[in-house]
């Protein structure tokens, strides 16, 4: 049975990764694109991508289905 660490590696693995230039391009472009902002509010605060959703790692499972009810959206963590 994996660790949580294990299953953490395969999940990141999974996900495709992309480059700040890949995300400026996309806001630029005003492609389809949720970015949501995992940082702590102290780090927010200081600065943040304009459209950016601050939401904490811990309350992003339960508050998903609610930021991204198109499933197809593309989301960027940050």
């Amino acid at each position: 049975m994996p660790t949580g660490r294990e299953l953490i590696a395969q999940a990141q693995e999974m996900m495709p990764k992309t480059s700040a230039q890949d995300v400026y391009q996309a806001v630029e472009q005003k492609q389809n694109l949720l970015i949501i902002d995992v940082r702590e509010k102290e780090e927010w605060d200081q600065g943040h991508i304009g459209g950016a959703v601050h939401v904490s790692r811990g309350r992003m499972e339960g508050r998903i289905d609610e930021l991204v009810p198109d499933k197809s959206t593309p989301i960027v963590c940050h």
